[in-house]
């Protein structure tokens, strides 16, 4: 059993003032502990609110909000998280932030 919870988020930044350029396709993962620092056992909106954190952490406030209330995430197995071509971009205790570089317009 895995000691972390895995979010798929994707979709697109839409056209904005901050974002001039046409849309453009984004996929992140989030890996999130199970346990808190204290080795508390996070229930699933704790887990939601850590995910959300360090997206925070690691884009923003502006892109977080996209990213965070896109329609298109969900919660993957660890096995589909450790096939995917990805960059780590942020992380702390509490889990990390990847970049996915390749396989943008598939969920795995």
């Amino acid at each position: 059993m895995s000691r972390f919870v895995y979010f798929d988020y994707r979709g697109k930044f839409p056209r904005s003032t901050n974002f001039p350029d046409p849309p453009v396709p984004y996929r992140y993962l989030v890996e999130v502990s199970k346990r808190d620092c204290d080795g508390a056992d996070r229930d699933r909106a704790e887990l939601r609110r850590v995910a959300r954190s360090l997206l925070h952490m690691s884009l923003g406030e502006e892109k977080t909000r996209i990213v965070a209330g896109s329609v298109e995430q969900k919660e993957i197995e660890q096995k589909h998280f450790d096939g995917i071509t990805k960059a780590e971009i942020y992380s702390t205790f509490d889990g990390s932030v990847y970049r996915v570089v390749r396989g943008l317009d598939v969920w795995e």
